[in-house]
């Protein structure tokens, strides 16, 4: 499934001794009861087996069937990262409807909007039943005006508990603007804003707006508000995800090897600490068919404690990572794979915990190290 460089000289050639070692004759054969075995690289042997990645969480949630589900509940933005997104108007109204209701539409008059309130953040309540909360908030007003002539807008905009609080006074909003921002803020708290209000809000119109309307009146004012949620994991992942690693293709079964070691440097760029709770060593066998399967191997035992720190897409933190595996009767047989099953801890620290679905981690320079030479 993920990309293998193997390197495979030194088990070419180490195939060619035995091969060697296998084609005499039994009739003229004087080493018959004689151990002709032979014992290569008694200190050890390492050998390169690949790199493995990068694995992303767009990958691990396909392989899982959570994408789409979880999809419903957020979206992912242009650049990879999982957020919520709300965009609507607080005033939309067009030039003609403005005009006729104006006292006098040949002087400079003030408008007057209605208070507005909502609250841009509630699908978060969903998300943090799966334990998902916003690592970083952002929030905009914007307004357009569609006049040849610049207006100017006042208000105030409210947030509950003092979050953010800010009055505008005659903010001006040049001539031909569509949506022009004038009041942004972010939060970094992880603490959803809830309700904002938008009150005592009016727009300061120039005379004659309508012979200033390019469409003759149907163009419209308008205010808007645009809020955006960038999602961070809060909690334990329940549940421990498991990350193959296919077509190894090591062949350690032909050389009587007793214990192996696998070795790699884990790269990690997701805002998450994953915590190595088992490993499965994976071989071929053929089913009753006589089709070739991958399945567990029940003949070796597997050690490993590794703590995979967080790290995000600037800057990967890069942990080591040793696997031992001992055969149980006879020898290991030849490994076709590796599955994985880590912990998914909650990020902790000052860094940037937003999720994307585009970080990844990579299993880098994979190697196989046997101790105690190999029989031929």
């Amino acid at each position: 499934m993920y990309k293998k460089t193997t390197h495979t000289a030194l088990l070419s050639l180490l195939s060619i001794l035995a091969l060697i070692t296998a084609c005499k004759h039994d009739e003229y054969d004087i080493t018959r009861d004689i151990d002709t075995h032979v014992t290569l690289f008694d200190d050890e042997l390492s050998l390169p087996i690949a790199d493995i990645g990068p694995i992303t969480p767009k990958q691990l949630l396909g392989d899982i069937d959570l994408g789409e589900t979880l999809g419903e509940l957020f979206e992912e933005d242009e650049d990879g990262y999982l957020v919520v997104e709300t965009e609507d108007f607080i005033y939309s109204n067009p030039v003609l409807l403005v005009y006729i209701g104006l006292a006098d539409p040949t002087r400079p008059s003030d408008v007057n909007v209605d208070d507005f309130t909502a609250a841009p953040d509630e699908s978060l309540s969903s998300l943090s039943e799966i334990g998902l909360v916003p690592a970083l908030q952002e929030f905009s007003l914007y307004a357009g005006n569609p006049l040849t002539e610049g207006i100017a807008f006042s208000g105030k905009i409210s947030f509950p508990e003092g979050l953010v609080a800010n009055t505008f006074s005659k903010e001006t909003i040049t001539e031909r603007t569509d949506n022009r921002t004038f009041f942004q803020t972010s939060i970094t708290d992880g603490k959803p804003i809830g309700n904002f209000t938008a009150e005592q809000m009016t727009l300061h119109l120039p005379s004659n707006i309508l012979e200033k309307d390019p469409m003759g009146g149907w163009s419209s004012f308008t205010i808007g508000y645009r809020y955006k949620a960038y999602l961070a994991l809060e909690s334990d992942f329940p549940e421990s995800v498991d990350i193959p690693i296919d077509n190894l293709d090591v062949p350690l079964g032909r050389y009587k090897v007793k214990e192996a070691r696998i070795r790699t440097e884990v790269s990690n760029e997701i805002p998450l600490t994953l915590i190595l709770d088992s490993v499965k060593v994976m071989v071929k066998e053929p089913d009753e068919e006589g089709n070739e399967q991958i399945v567990e191997s029940e003949d070796v035992s597997v050690s490993s404690e590794i703590t995979v720190i967080s790290g995000s897409s600037d800057s990967p933190a890069v942990s080591p990572l040793e696997i031992v595996i001992k055969a149980g009767e006879g020898t290991i047989p030849d490994i076709a794979g590796l599955k994985l099953s880590l912990s998914v801890k909650a990020p902790v620290g000052g860094s940037d915990h937003r999720l994307n679905m585009n970080q990844a981690v990579t299993f880098n320079h994979i190697r196989a190290t046997v101790y105690g030479g190999i029989t031929l």
